[in-house]
């Protein structure tokens, strides 16, 4: 019994390290690993959108199966099944397709993991930008609408889950865009029905609520935005048109162009996730560090959930940083935890979240109490489990719109 004891605790803390570990060098993406609060070690799961590139991927792994002979087709099943989901199985299929195509990996990768040299091999598409990969760790930040196709009413509560935001009548998308405080549902909706590409496509899919749409774009009414709930409450109380209404988002998110729209206006000057992710940039200025691809991805969770960064926290952020010469990862963690949090309940959910942007430099063992029991609880991911890394970045101006950008602030 001894034994089995020890040797239990010897495997959970080399499972342990093993998750500690950072990315080998072209990891494109892994099934995510973690030590339990009894120390054992778990694998867990990431869920890309529809339209991440893990669907793709996946689709084109479960093809490739088909032609290895040695390789139960049952393996590939849970790749067709949920695609954009990646799991043990998903781990397990691609530890398979390894077995029978072992040049098509680079020696250093994981057991289990897709590479950068696998995606070459088999997808004829360029590598996933540091947004595609950015986006399946921060849609987990909108679980309510974590995707292109996923609409709420806030008008249901009571009846499951709903934003915390109390002006809050509809919302679409991973954005949270929100008729009700800030009226960004009316406003990217407006932008979409006014481009020469994607407004036909906006106005096809309203059909007979064409009036509908009229009513929610028209800036020239005095309360456009404060009127929303009249509009959109008898779309509410009528059942046939609350699930018509639904369907419209649904058929709209499978069009590119109204994807890369929305994405467009919310990390464009006039949305609200580049302003608060330039705020960030601005800090890393003013504290002497250069961003890179992990940053990136930490700023645009960060600003999916709280305001931007005041003058007065830059101020102190970077002369903090300044001060103690940190480095990269240690900005990531100062920010997650000087950051007003609404109560210590908050805090105790969104430090788990923000510690997937610094585990990777310390380790699950490197986290202090609450954040590794956060972390446990509320994410079990690391950024490096999509590839990203502390190379050096800073996003095009047509991913998002910082200043300095053309048409911006010098």
């Amino acid at each position: 019994m001894a034994w089995n004891r020890s040797a239990h605790l010897i495997i959970g803390l080399g499972a342990w390290l093993a998750c500690a570990m950072p990315a080998a060098a072209g990891v494109l993406i892994r099934a995510p690993a973690y030590v339990n609060l009894s120390a054992q070690a778990r694998t867990w799961r990431l869920t890309d959108s529809n339209w991440g590139f893990v669907s793709p991927l996946s689709q084109a792994v479960a093809r490739e199966l088909e032609s290895c002979k040695k390789v139960d087709p049952s393996v590939a099943a849970p790749l067709q099944m949920s695609p954009n989901r990646l799991d043990r199985a998903s781990a397990e299929a691609l530890a398979a397709l390894r077995s029978c195509r072992k040049r098509w990996f680079e020696k250093t990768t994981p057991v289990g993991a897709a590479d950068e040299k696998l995606w070459a091999k088999i997808m004829d598409q360029p590598l996933p930008s540091p947004l595609d990969r950015a986006k399946v760790i921060a849609f987990g930040a909108a679980p309510l609408t974590p995707d292109y196709d996923r609409t709420l009413w806030d008008w249901d509560r009571g009846s499951g889950f709903t934003s915390a935001d109390p002006a809050a009548i509809f919302s679409w998308g991973p954005y949270k865009s929100t008729a009700g405080h800030g009226c960004t549902f009316q406003r990217v909706l407006t932008v979409l029905t006014a481009g020469a590409v994607t407004g036909p496509m906006v106005r096809e899919a309203f059909a007979e609520e064409g009036p509908l749409l009229d009513q929610l774009t028209d800036q020239s009414r005095p309360e456009w935005c404060a009127g929303a709930a009249d509009i959109l409450k008898p779309v509410f109380e009528d059942s046939e048109r609350r699930e018509n209404f639904r369907i419209i988002f649904a058929r709209l998110a499978g069009h590119p162009e109204i994807r890369a729209g929305y994405d467009g206006y919310f990390l464009g000057p006039n949305g609200y996730l580049g302003r608060r992710i330039a705020r960030h940039y601005d800090l890393y200025a003013r504290a002497g560090l250069k961003p890179t691809k992990m940053d990136f991805a930490y700023f645009l969770d960060r600003s999916l959930d709280y305001p931007p960064l005041t003058e007065a926290q830059i101020a102190d952020l970077a002369a903090t940083v300044r001060a103690g010469q940190m480095t990269n990862w240690q900005a990531r963690r100062l920010i997650a935890n000087v950051t007003p949090f609404s109560s210590p309940g908050a805090r105790s959910y969104q430090i788990g979240r923000d510690a997937v942007h610094f585990i990777d430099a310390v380790g699950q063992e490197g986290l202090d109490e609450v954040e590794r029991t956060s972390w446990i609880k509320n994410s079990r991911l690391k950024a490096s489990d999509v590839g990203l890394t502390d190379e050096a970045y800073v996003p095009p101006c047509d991913v998002v719109f910082l200043p300095g950008c053309p048409g911006g602030q010098p």
